[in-house]
């Protein structure tokens, strides 16, 4: 395994706002690449905002949710990864048929990458969770995600590890309140 520079980077979301809060991605994703980074890592539900979904319907979840990696807000990731020959991971909610995920995904400048869905999505009870782990190759390296509270449970890491990987991403939010 050779060394990469990751960023982690956060903001103050503004909830439901996905116009703002991927300029946010956009700006911190060219700040974290002037100081070298090759990967740049942004927090659980970072494009729609995490805390408000708490007591949506299946029907407003609908509204934010997204196809992946065919929606909107996967576009404007590959866009910015493009713009700085980068690598971006953020989550999204992502909609599959009548089933929501709390998604990660992972973009580059050539195109979208992979993704991760949670695997014990908590905060509403419409969300499904993800199926199984995901380990891929990233800059010569073998890398394994899990978020937030996927990584209370012991044996999540394992698996992941298990699996190969050698780093794990972990995205968090954790103590946030609604923007309103």
């Amino acid at each position: 395994m050779r060394d990469i520079r990751v960023a982690a980077a956060q903001f103050e979301h503004h909830d439901g706002d996905k116009a703002y809060n991927l300029s946010r991605v956009h700006d911190l994703t060219r700040e974290a690449v002037n100081n070298g980074a090759e990967i740049v890592c942004f927090h659980e539900l970072c494009v729609p905002a995490y805390t408000w979904i708490q007591t949506m319907s299946p029907g407003e979840l609908a509204a934010i949710a997204e196809p992946v990696p065919d929606g909107p807000s996967v576009r404007e990731l590959i866009r910015i990864a493009r713009d700085h020959s980068t690598i971006v991971m953020a989550g999204l909610l992502e909609a599959e048929g009548e089933r929501f995920y709390n998604c990660y995904v992972t973009v580059g400048p050539g195109g979208y990458i992979a993704k991760f869905r949670k695997l014990h999505p908590f905060i509403n009870p419409h969300l499904s969770p993800g199926e199984g782990y995901n380990v891929i190759d990233l800059l010569g390296c073998k890398v394994g995600f899990l978020i937030c509270y996927d990584n209370n449970l012991v044996e999540n890491p394992r698996m992941t590890t298990l699996l190969g990987a050698e780093i794990i991403i972990a995205p968090h939010v954790t103590g946030c309140l609604p923007s309103n």
